[in-house]
């Protein structure tokens, strides 16, 4: 009971202060006791901090003294493990950003060398004036991801991982509470508290690299579905002429619209593309293809819009989303098209926003994640 009273408290906290006590008690419904000696101990343990006098009552008085939450009282550790790198930021408790680094991953993506690959960033982004601290890290993985085991249960793209289990092999060496969570169903979090979906109960974000995929919100909550598959669409087949096919581990659409076989394709339809791609990226490259009316160009961002419209017109109708966020570099030279796709292929109204968080999106999830689990880390002081 008195970890739940603290958590209680914490939030409120968070989200009121600087407060007084006898606010606390107000809002919260607990006796001023009660508040008074859990306020003591969060004191002692540095959680809060004391902010000064506030404003007297109507009638006067003795001011109250104000607490604040302190968000130097631990470290929160957001990890994004992707095809060509695995990106780690350290964040403060309140889910500020204070200091970022990136690890290149080699060509060959075995389980053991990328995890270890982690646990050498963690470890260095956490040494120094912040060692002493509470951590908590929250890693966005690819793939199937069971997030209450911390497994990869199945990654095919580059990966090729499966029954990986994350969580277990990076507690034993970091010793600090890990949680493991698919990274696109992170990104559609982060895009939530953060980004073109801040305040919306039901949407849907589809993200586009390597792999597609969609994370799915709910009533404010990430529908992950009976296999943690739900927004595995990388998997839906849009070409009744492929249907028979084995696509593998990366399914029809992923394997059409993944950036590496985007770039594959314009090397092999296209020598003009080819050069383009040697001196720069692939969105770039296709912008200056298309100025130049290069038709291998054309031909492809019109697969790509094709293929992006109807599997983001299938999610508006099997969701009923009030918004679905695009995130992906190539989402902003055909979301015209996509949304013309889908205004014609429904008759109610669906909003299609492009990310406002960008690259960060996958690495702020993970934040808010670790935010809310250290609630409970600290609410135990």
């Amino acid at each position: 009971m008195r970890r739940l009273n603290s958590t209680l408290l914490l939030e409120l906290i968070r989200r009121d202060g600087p407060v007084s006590r006898a606010e606390l008690a107000r809002l919260s419904g607990l006796a001023k006791p009660t508040v008074s000696s859990q306020m003591a101990s969060l004191l002692r343990s540095g959680v809060v901090r004391e902010q000064g006098p506030g404003d007297s009552n109507s009638r006067g008085g003795k001011r109250p003294t104000l607490v604040s939450f302190n968000p130097d009282c631990g470290r929160l550790v957001g990890v994004e493990i992707s095809a060509a790198r695995i990106l780690v930021a350290l964040a403060d408790m309140n889910g500020e950003i204070q200091e970022r680094l990136s690890v290149d991953l080699p060509s060959r993506h075995e389980a053991e060398t990328v995890l270890n690959l982690v646990i050498r960033g963690v470890r260095r982004i956490t040494q120094g004036a912040w060692s002493d601290k509470p951590t908590v890290v929250a890693v966005a993985a690819p793939g199937r991801v069971d997030a209450r085991l911390g497994v990869v249960l199945e990654a095919g793209n580059v990966f090729n991982w499966r029954d990986v289990p994350v969580r277990e092999y990076l507690e034993r060496a970091l010793e600090f509470p890990v949680l493991v969570e698919n990274d696109v169903n992170l990104a559609a979090l982060g895009e939530m508290h953060a980004g073109a979906a801040r305040g919306v109960e039901n949407f849907v974000l589809i993200r586009l690299t390597t792999g597609i995929g969609a994370g799915v919100v709910h009533n404010g909550r990430l529908w992950q579905g009976s296999h943690w598959a739900a927004g595995e669409i990388g998997h839906m087949v849009l070409d009744r002429a492929e249907n028979s096919a084995a696509w593998g581990a990366r399914g029809y659409l992923e394997s059409v619209v993944g950036s590496d076989r985007v770039v594959e394709k314009a090397q092999s339809t296209s020598s003009a593309m080819a050069a383009l791609l040697s001196g720069q990226g692939l969105p770039g490259a296709l912008q200056e293809a298309l100025r130049c009316q290069d038709p291998a160009a054309v031909a492809i961002l019109d697969g790509l819009a094709t293929h992006l419209g109807l599997a983001t017109a299938d999610v508006a109708v099997m969701f009923d989303p009030e918004m679905i966020v695009l995130q992906g570099e190539l989402f902003h030279l055909v979301v015209d098209r996509i949304r013309q796709l889908v205004e014609g292929a429904i008759s109610w109204p669906v909003r299609v926003e492009i990310s406002v968080l960008g690259d960060d999106v996958v690495l702020q999830g993970a934040i808010r994640v670790a935010r809310d689990a250290a609630n409970e880390l600290l609410a135990g002081l």
